[in-house]
Parts: C-alpha cells; structure tokens; sequence
C-alpha cells in the first residue's frame, strides 16, 4: 500500500513524499484519512524538531508523520479488532493516549501515524486506550475539529471551585456565573465559546475579548443570535489601545468573573486576568507558551484570602472528544465556525510552517486532493479564475461564508487528487 504523507525530518524540514506502508500487523488498523485540521502544536513540534518532548530523537533517520487532528474511513481491520470495528467506518482519533505513561502521540511520534496523509496504520495502543472513536456527524470536517473541540471542553471541566463547608470541589463552569474567554476570537477561543453556550452547565453571561475587528464582527455573526436563543447573555468586546481591565470590568456591570479562560501566552493578558477573577474563581491558561520560562505577577493576597485558582490544561480526553461529537451530532455546537481556510494535502507542508503568519482560523487539509490553500474570505474574488473555485464560491457565499457538508461534498467530489 503506498501513500502520501508529509514528514518531519527535524527543525523546520517538512517534506511530502509518497513511500510504502508495511502490511498491517493483526493488531494494527489501516485508516483512509480524509481531512485533517492543522494545529499550531503541530508548528511548535517543526520548530523544535528532536527537542520537541513528543518527537523522538532519531527523527532524521525515521520521519514522522505529522497531524493529529484528522477523520477518516477504516479500509483493513487487523484479526484483534475484528470483531470492534469493521471496513469502511468513519473515524476519528483522540491524540493524547497516554499509554502506560508515555508521551508518544499520533502526529508527533509514528512513522505511519499522523493526520496528513492519504492512509495510515494505526499502531495497536490507539485501540488499547480506547482513542479510536466511531463518528456519526454529517461531515468529514466537523470530525476532524472534534480534537480541538475536546480540549476546550476538557479546559471547562476542569475549572472548580471550592466549598469551606464539605472540603468539595465542585468541577466545571459556574452554573448562571460569568465567564470571560481573553483572546477568545481565534479559533480555539470560538470553540470555547461554542461549548459555552452548548453545556448542560453554562454561564449566564459570557464576555469575549479581542483585538482584531474583523474577527469579532464574524463572531458576532455567527454567535449572537445562537446565544439569544439560549437565553445568555453575550458581549463580544474590542480592547484594542484600550485598557483591557476596565474594558472588561465595565461589561460585566463592575463585576469580578467567576470563570476566565486566557487564550493569550502573554504576561499582561495574565496579569489583567488575575485582577479580574473574581472570589473562589477559576482562572486557565489555555494558550500553549513557546517560552519556557513564561512568567507573570499574581497577586497572592487575593489567592489566600479571596480563594482564586489559577490552574492550566492541555489537550482533552476521550470523554471529551465523545462529548463533542454528541454535541455535533444534535447540532448543539458550530464547528464550521472554525474553518477559515481549505486546502489539498499538497498544501499542508508550507501552510503549517507559516501557520503564525496566516491568520485566521483553523486551516483544514483534504489529504486525497491537489489544490492551494484557499482563504474562505477571499474566495469569490478569486473564483474566476477556475470553474472549480467558481463552483465552490457559489456554495460559500450562499452559506453566508461558511464551511459546510455540502462544500466539502463538493470538495471530494471535484477537486483533482494529490495522485
């Protein structure tokens, strides 16, 4: 079996390559990946390379496969899981495995396993831990965001508060509370959102901050109406050459919040956040830092004597990513929301090495096709140029500038193959 995938050599060297794949062993699944969605985690390993804690140290010699946010259709069960999965079953996979303690992970770690590519062999601890995950959703690209959707909502679980009474934690957003998400119109910060609105246990009101205008203007296309139907309050708010504290502080009626989600690895944005918490609050930073040495003031008076947490995650588990697709699944949450830019797998390499300079949102890769990157935004000034840009313009702008089943369907079915 042949396939095309792009590699991780070491720092900043990406290379797609068509090779063989070895014939599955009988603990092993091949997997037809047919989208996967780019994560920045994916850029900061190509910077680090072998530095990278996920990536081994021999990448030179034995490249990896790099994307873990990836959906696909199984094409061969080996004879273990035989009587679990079946041919031709839509999938995703929970990245983080975590398998006997090691930090090995799909798209950083394997040298068949990863999101950008045609086919792949899933090693046997994917199936082990149970990251193997059967989809039901309409759409290839709602499955691929289930990944990031997942570590949004393991960051809204793993918020708590505390009770003097019982010695209890009480986990989750604040049931009627006030939840800021700082830097929240970027992709990951749209999720948040989403899942905000969407939980069982939700806010009552809900305070997003950015800087860019376009971006909120989007955002409040998308989730102002969703949050009015909801009964939740919603402010999306500019801080830009604004004081950031006294933006946010005005918004919620000079109220402290008793959630906050930091999207932002930078010290000032951590400092206002602080000073925002409100008593027995709950401040994570979600914003994976680059620096290791990352540093920002807290008051600790107000730890001690007003109960603030300040806690950080990453990643989501596998409860996480079902919940997620549940979610999909009713059409509770908007992933489509996320998706700023496609592109065919031709495109994945020198998309992911410029993912900070793009922009956007999230940037979603169709493995089995050939065609540039395309900015959903800009679409119809260039859909002159082909009848297939033309086709799939007409199918954006009619979805008020959206993703959607029906594009990618297009996509699929249209685009030439990376072949």
């Amino acid at each position: 079996m042949k396939t095309t995938a792009v590699r991780l050599y070491g720092k900043n060297d990406l290379r797609m390559e068509s090779f063989d794949l070895p014939d599955i062993k009988d603990d092993e699944i091949l997997l037809k990946v047919v989208a996967d969605s780019l994560c920045m985690s994916t850029w900061k390993a190509v910077q680090a390379g072998a530095d990278h804690k996920r990536v081994p140290d021999d990448v030179a010699a034995n490249p990896i496969i790099i994307g873990h946010e990836l959906t696909g259709v199984l094409q061969k069960i080996g004879k273990k899981w035989a009587d679990q999965f079946a041919s031709g079953q839509m999938v995703t996979i929970q990245p983080a495995l975590n398998y006997k303690g090691s930090m090995d992970s799909p798209g950083y770690s394997y040298k068949y396993c990863g999101g950008d590519a045609t086919y792949i062999i899933l090693p046997p601890e994917v199936m082990i831990v149970g990251a193997l995950l059967p989809v039901e959703v309409d759409g290839y690209f709602k499955s691929a965001l289930s990944e990031p959707y997942s570590c949004v909502i393991g960051a809204m679980h793993s918020l708590f508060r505390t009770s003097r009474q019982k010695h209890e934690h009480t986990l989750g957003m604040k049931a009627g509370g006030t939840l800021a998400i700082i830097g929240g119109c970027g992709p990951m910060g749209l999720a948040a959102l989403d899942y905000a609105l969407a939980a069982d246990q939700h806010p009552g009101h809900v305070v997003v901050s950015d800087q860019d205008e376009k971006k909120i203007a989007r955002a409040k296309l998308i989730f102002d109406s969703v949050a009015k139907d909801r009964g939740i309050r919603l402010d999306i708010v500019n801080t830009k050459n604004k004081d950031d504290y006294e933006v946010l502080y005005e918004v919620s009626d000079k109220k402290k919040y008793d959630d906050i989600l930091v999207m932002l690895p930078i010290p000032a944005v951590l400092e206002t956040a602080d000073r925002l918490l409100a008593f027995n609050g709950c401040m994570n930073f979600f914003a994976g830092p680059i620096d290791t040495n990352l540093s920002a003031k807290v008051n600790f008076y107000d730890v001690h004597y007003f109960e603030k947490h300040i806690i950080g995650t990453t990643g989501g588990n596998n409860d996480d990513q079902k919940e997620a697709l549940s979610l999909m699944e009713k059409n509770l949450i908007h992933p489509e929301a996320l998706v700023t830019h496609v592109g065919g797998l031709n495109s994945a390499a020198e998309t992911t090495m410029n993912l900070p300079k793009i922009g956007g949102g999230k940037k979603l890769i169709y493995t089995h096709k050939k065609f540039p990157l395309i900015s959903l935004e800009e679409l119809p000034s260039i859909a002159e140029k082909s009848s297939f840009l033309t086709g799939l313009s007409e199918i954006v702008v009619a979805n008020n500038g959206l993703w959607s089943p029906e594009a990618e369907q297009y996509v699929l079915s249209n685009a030439p193959s990376i072949d």
